[in-house]
């Protein structure tokens, strides 16, 4: 039986929570790719270790996964217009691309060099296995990705699902091993 105090320590996993600094520092499974199958679809929301993002695919094909909230006025960047490789806000328009640069801003004259110094957060993603993932940890630590084996076989030969389990990661994870909830919750 944990105290209060353990259960807190490995079930937050908000930034800057120790649970939260580990995991974030593993590449995490974000979503199906087929979530955002095409260029310029529209972004889709995503709760992760605790932080409100947004994700999308970009023209080019890669996906991006930002926070959530514009930097500038604090909007919502899931009402956000998918387009020409970035998420334009709808609040003032300022366009970020998926490293989260911000590329455009139409309310700044051309010559204006503004726009060079906002970034909203973001984080790197890949895609294998017909899954999206991301690392979410300090980018001078970011780890290569792992080279599973089932993402290297031929998508014919594998399927790919997921569930929403309203649940903290640790505590489903730690269930998942104990054999006497298993057979006695699970039975039959």
């Amino acid at each position: 039986m944990l105290s209060t105090a353990d259960n807190e320590l490995v079930c937050r996993t908000g930034p800057g929570t120790p649970m939260g600094n580990l995991m974030r520092r593993y590449w995490v499974p974000v979503m199906l790719s087929s979530e955002i199958a095409e260029p310029d679809c529209a972004p889709v929301r995503v709760k992760l270790l605790n932080e409100n993002l947004v994700a999308f695919r970009a023209t080019d094909g890669s996906v991006g996964l930002m926070d959530e909230r514009c930097p500038h006025r604090n909007a919502s960047m899931f009402f956000g217009r998918n387009e020409e490789n970035g998420l334009r806000c709808v609040y003032h328009g300022w366009k970020f691309d998926v490293t989260g640069q911000c590329t455009d801003m139409p309310s700044e004259p051309a010559e204006s060099n503004f726009k060079r110094k906002v970034k909203i957060e973001a984080y790197p993603c890949v895609e294998r296995g017909g899954i999206v993932w991301t690392y979410m940890g300090p980018p001078e630590l970011k780890p290569g990705f792992p080279e599973l084996e089932w993402i290297h076989v031929p998508a014919n030969q594998r399927y790919a699902t997921r569930h929403i389990q309203e649940c903290n990661w640790f505590q489903a994870f730690e269930g998942g091993f104990d054999t006497s909830h298993l057979s006695f919750l699970h039975r039959g």
